[in-house]
């Protein structure tokens, strides 16, 4: 048996495409990593949590990346910087990032604006 499904046209061209939580995370840990190997330095993320989060003037989220990366030189130096660092993400902003212990590794917990370069 086939089912059929009906589709208006009208209102499937009015369908605005949403990034899910999770991507986001992605989304940043890839602008994270692409701005690490510009600053000599070679690290792996992962997403390990997305949570929604808002103020009265803003809303997004706070994702947490695991972090994996060789000790030395760059990395120390990437660590350091990053908090400062202006990393591209389009009309989204990293409002605060920190570098937190995590056993015997490292994490980001970022604060992630969602739409802060609207008008």
């Amino acid at each position: 048996m086939t089912a059929f499904v009906r589709i208006d046209h009208a209102l499937a061209s009015r369908t605005v495409l949403r990034h899910r939580p999770a991507d986001r995370g992605e989304r940043l840990a890839r602008a994270l990593v692409a701005h690490a190997a510009r600053m000599g330095c070679t690290v792996r993320l992962s997403v390990t949590m997305v949570e929604p989060w808002c103020s009265a003037t803003f809303s997004g989220s706070v994702i947490v990346l695991a972090l994996d990366a060789s000790p030395g030189p760059a990395s120390s130096n990437w660590l350091a910087n990053l908090p400062e660092a202006d990393i591209p993400l389009g009309r989204d902003l990293i409002a605060d990032i920190a570098v937190e212990p995590d056993g015997t590794r490292q994490r980001l917990r970022v604060l992630l604006c969602l739409d802060a370069a609207g008008g």
